[in-house]
């Protein structure tokens, strides 16, 4: 059975790649703790969105935008080692945040009605160090902390910010039950909100003269993961996930001293997505999975031009091939819908259509027993 778990976590590794909610990219899993023994793992991802949008019927031609969602990849590491009968430790370094946007044609570039192209490229980076305790019957708790560093630049009709941060922490509690002789575990992980204080270089359009801030502080959300497998048949296990993500009220704002606080980020929504997936093993070295997932669509007009969809639903397929008792590789394709969505620009331009949107998600996996 170990292989074609394996598998679910292979797929788990693109789940949300290229759509969820906010600005989520990693889930932020803690599955790595659930693997026997002491265990490495190295994980890349490539995904490339393809969303366009259109002008308003009645709209000037400017209103549309093409490939605004850039591709991207990004990569974690993971390693979990055994202390004792009832205590592992692991630690995970993962790129949990991200943005890649890019309008290079219409009213939000240099051919529009801005005197340069507007753009968010956002990075981060994290490191989550976890203590696993087991107890008796099944049951088990973890908990640790989690460091995030977040850095970027956006260019918006305010002008243009240029920031980044030290790291900042945050922590990670949860619970989880297993049954090993049905492949059965059901694991609830919370992780709290992290304040990142930021320095920064802006330069705002109207007044046109930089300023530079030594600290602003924004609030990366919290969030809730619920994963669940379970054997349903000799060689064929049901796994699955829900996620919860805060992003409802994230807001990114900075002082002006002549305009206040000048708004570069907000987003209404929380977002919640959900994942359902069937593993099953083939033989003794190879093991394939298929998956479901679907994305609540939050509010629309979109409240900011860095959100330019809103919900998704996307099915992906996996395997995992056991090269020998100590090494496996896994993969995974999705391919996914997010859902339509438009930003009012206003003026003659009117709102800008983004529709017929979709994108395809890559992922590598390569896991050590030790």
């Amino acid at each position: 059975m170990k292989n074609y778990l394996a598998t679910s976590a292979a797929l788990a590794l693109i789940s949300g790649a290229a759509s969820a909610g906010g600005i989520d990219r990693s889930g932020q899993g803690v599955n790595i703790l659930f693997e026997e023994g002491t265990y490495l793992q190295l994980s890349y991802s490539y995904v490339s969105p393809d969303v366009n949008g259109s002008p308003n019927t009645g709209g000037l031609p400017l209103g549309a935008s093409t490939n605004v969602a850039q591709s991207y990849s990004y990569g974690s590491f993971g390693y979990k080692q055994k202390l004792t009968e009832r205590l592992d430790v692991a630690i995970i370094i993962d790129q949990p945040f991200g943005a890649h946007i890019l309008y290079a044609d219409g009213p939000f570039s240099s051919a529009g009605i801005l005197p340069y192209n507007a753009r968010a490229e956002i990075d981060s980076h994290a490191i989550t160090g976890l203590l696993q305790y087991n107890f008796d019957g099944g049951f088990s708790v973890h908990g640790g902390f989690r460091a995030l560093t977040v850095s970027g630049v956006i260019d918006s009709g305010d002008g243009n910010l240029d920031a980044d941060s030290d790291y900042n922490f945050g922590g990670v509690l949860g619970v989880a039950y297993e049954k090993p002789d049905i492949a059965l575990r059901v694991a609830l992980t919370y992780s709290t909100a992290v304040d990142v204080d930021f320095s920064s270089t802006q330069a705002l359009l109207l007044n046109g003269f930089t300023v530079t801030y030594p600290d602003f502080t924004v609030e990366f959300p919290e969030s809730i993961n619920l994963d669940f497998q379970t054997g349903i048949a000799k060689n064929t296990l049901l796994f699955g996930s829900v996620r919860w993500v805060g992003w409802g009220g994230f807001n990114l704002s900075t002082p002006d001293a002549t305009q206040g606080n000048t708004e570069w980020v907000n987003f209404d929504d929380d977002t919640v997505s959900y994942e359902i997936g069937i593993g099953r093993r083939i033989n003794d070295k190879l093991s394939l999975a298929v998956t479901l997932g679907f994305e609540e669509p939050g509010n629309r007009p979109s409240s900011t031009a860095l959100a330019p969809t809103t919900g998704s639903t996307s099915v992906g397929i996996g395997g995992t091939y056991q090269v020998s008792e100590a090494v496996s590789i896994s993969g995974g394709l999705r391919y996914i819908r997010p859902g339509d969505q438009y930003v009012a620009v206003g003026g003659p331009v009117g709102d800008i259509n983004f529709n017929d949107i979709s994108a395809i998600a890559a992922g590598l996996r390569i896991g050590v027993s030790f």
